[in-house]
This record gives structure tokens, sequence and C-alpha cells, in this order.
């Protein structure tokens, strides 16, 4: 499932045995060999701590204790052993805020505008089967503390998962039975009137008593759209799922991995179906990244990749870039959709899925991300990171202890 610490690192170059090329196909157009490496800031995870990592000079920039990022990764938040909610500029690590907050608490999520945060207890390993609980507190806060914290307690089982664009509402997964979770299913909780409710359907309808889906979210991984208008979450093993819209109808037979896209301004949802073999393979190994205006999905234990418009919601290709058993990642660039699977890195045409080059990394792979400008590309593996930045090999980024590579977004100029 992809949701949600470090170290001194100093630049290298990659000798001939850390990473090949294995396929003599057109070379991917973002790395050109003649720009020079861009500099980047690459965020990745160890244990609890998430750094920032300045591939200019080579170092660490700081780390913070279970951090939530900003939807636009220029800000960091998270709770300080004293109980208070800090806020950091995510290229620089300077705290910009701090206010008091309930004890025993994690940030979980953050409005677009930064004006609130969500806060909870700590994510569950697993959230299915007992014990659960009956009763949640969750609270929302103002970074700035201009308003005081406001403590909600709903009885039930939940987590907090997202604002709406403009944080009036907060949406919520309510896990079923709540002491001993099978499933759960998303719902909006109104702010302002303390209310918690069902989404609307994609024609802005309300859902009828009683057709609310259920879901159960192993593998699940979730993205913004660029323009952070929706969430979309990918849900794989689901045994034969039936969406609202199926149980509307009377269908009785459903699918096994599907996006479950939220619309975060018009608060409705829509179910995309994938195509067999999507939902049979391990749920690691199946991955989601979302451009302008493509949904992508790739299965590595299958080796197939859809392509879906996010306009129409509908799937427009599938192709088999080829199977990778083991965890999977994927990010989109300006000309080529980079997918990590196990140990192969591959880019991909973002149109067609045809492979343009595929390279064979020295470990299983750790996370891609793809900077900003379209100058670099970047593979984490074992307590390192590979930039790939021309068309030979690529320089190693010493990174001890990386467990995943999260984003990569342009340093802070000076």
């Amino acid at each position: 499932m992809e949701r949600r610490d470090f170290f001194r690192a100093a630049g290298g170059l990659a000798g001939a045995a850390v990473l090949t090329s294995c396929a003599a196909r057109p070379a991917a157009a973002p790395p050109k060999a003649s720009t020079p490496a861009a500099a980047h800031l690459l965020f990745a995870d160890v244990s609890a701590q998430v750094a920032a990592f300045d591939t200019r000079s080579g170092t660490t920039l700081f780390s913070a204790a279970r951090p939530i990022p900003a939807a636009a990764w220029d800000y960091l938040y998270t709770v300080s052993p004293a109980g208070e909610l800090v806020t950091l500029e995510a290229g620089t690590g300077k705290e910009t805020s701090r206010t008091a907050v309930p004890p025993g608490l994690v940030a979980r999520a953050v409005s677009q505008a930064g004006n609130a945060v969500a806060l909870g207890a700590p994510a569950p390993a697993d959230p299915y089967g007992a014990p659960g609980r009956k009763e949640t507190t969750l609270v929302i806060a103002d970074p700035a503390g201009r308003t005081a914290p406001k403590v909600v307690r709903l009885k039930g089982n939940f987590e907090p998962d997202g604002f709406s664009g403009g944080g009036e509402v907060l949406f919520v997964l309510e896990y079923l039975p709540a002491t001993a979770p099978e499933s759960y299913r998303v719902r909006a909780y109104d702010i302002e009137s303390g209310t918690l409710g069902p989404l609307l359907t994609r024609n802005k309808t309300p859902v009828p008593k009683g057709d609310e889906e259920t879901m159960r979210g192993e593998g699940r991984a979730a993205v913004l759209s660029p323009d952070r208008s929706r969430l979309y979450t990918l849900y794989t093993h689901q045994q034969n799922h039936l969406h609202t819209r199926d149980l509307v109808a009377g269908r009785k037979t459903g699918v096994h991995a599907f996006v479950h896209v939220l619309d975060l301004n018009q608060r409705w949802a829509y179910c995309l179906d994938l195509p067999e073999p999507f939902g049979h393979g391990p749920a690691a190994g199946h991955t989601l990244a979302v451009s302008a205006g493509s949904l992508y999905v790739y299965d590595g234990a299958s080796g197939t990749a859809v392509r879906a418009s996010t306009d129409s919601l509908e799937i427009v290709t599938k192709a088999s870039p080829g199977a990778s058993p083991g965890t999977a990642a994927a990010a989109p660039a300006r000309e080529s959709l980079y997918i990590a699977a196990g140990t192969s890195l591959r880019a991909v045409d973002p149109i067609s899925l045809a492979v343009l080059r595929e390279w064979r990394l020295p470990t299983a792979n750790r996370g891609v991300a793809a900077g900003p400008d379209d100058r670099g590309v970047y593979a984490g593996v074992t307590d390192g990171v590979l930039r790939f930045s021309g068309a030979g090999q690529p320089s190693r980024l010493p990174f001890p202890g990386i467990t995943w590579l999260r984003h990569a977004s342009a340093p802070v100029a000076g």
C-alpha cells in the first residue's frame, strides 16, 4: 500500500556493474546526453523519519519525524515530542509556526490551503480484525494557531483520509464492524456542522441508503491529481467487489481491482474497474501514477499496464511492458512514464505504453521520482539513489538506510 524516515550522504559515480541496460530499444527522451545533471531535493523515508537530501551538495538538509507533506511539497507538518504541531519549509527545514495540540497524536492529513491539519492516533499496522475501537477521537488544528484545535469524537472506527478542496470537509475511512473490522467505506465529515454522511455519485446525486459500497483496502495506493482536485486510490484483492452502481443495479458479479476516484471539490466518487489480471497478483506489485490527462496502473506480477483518460474515466490503452516481481513504483514525466518494479526500471511511452528503454537495478527498487524540470530521474536502491541525467551510466548518491524514495522537487534558490 502506497501511503506514507536519516543519514549523511555524498555524491559519487556508479561503476558499470551497478546498473546496465538490458534492452536494445530506443532511448527514453527525458535524460539528454548534452544536459548536465540538475540539482534537486529528494525526500525519502528511513524508518519513521523523512529527510530532505540536496543532490547539489550531496548532504541531508534536515529530517523530521512522521511528517505529512503539503500537496505541493512546499511544507511539512509534524508533531513535536512536547505536543506541538510544527510547520517546516520543505526546502530548508526552517520552522515557520508551531501550535499546541492534544498529546499522543500525529499529523494524518492536511488541507490544500495549509490552514487545517487532521491529527489522530498513529495508523495501525493492520486495520482489520480485533480489537478495533468503538469511538474515534480526531483533532483538526490550524497550524498557525489562529484558532483553537477542534476535537472531533465519532462513534465508530475512523481514520482520516484527506480534505475537500476548500477544507470544509474531512474525508474519513469508516472501518466496519468497528471492533473487528472486515471492510471500510469512505464518508464525508462536515467540519462546521459536525455531521457525517455519504459521498455523492458521479452524477452528483446522493447514494441511496444501504447502497454505500464497502471495501477491504489491501494494496492501497493513493495519488493526488496534478491540479489537486481529485484523489485516485488503487484497491486490489477485492474478492469480486461490487460498487455502489452495481448494488443499485442489482448486479451479482464484481471485480478484483479498481481505482477509486474521489473528487475533492464536488464530493463525488466513482470506481474505475481494472481488467483481469489486476488484483490477483501481490498487492505490492501494483502501482498507480497520474498525469494531467492520464491515469496509469501497472501490475508487476503479470507485466500488464493500462492507461485511462482522467476526463472520461475509461481505459484507452492496455499493454504488456513486461513482468517484474517485487514492489512496484511509478513516476510520470513529460515524455516518459517511469516504472520501477523488482530490479527493473523501464521508461515507457506515456501514450502507447511501449517500452522505450529498460535498465537492471543492482538491488530491489525503493521508489522512483522524476525531477520537476524533466532533467533527472531517480531510483531508490539499497543504501543509495541512482540519478539518471544523461545517456550513460547513472551517478550514485549514497543514502544509508533509505526505505522509500517519495518525491523530487527543485531546490530553494541561493
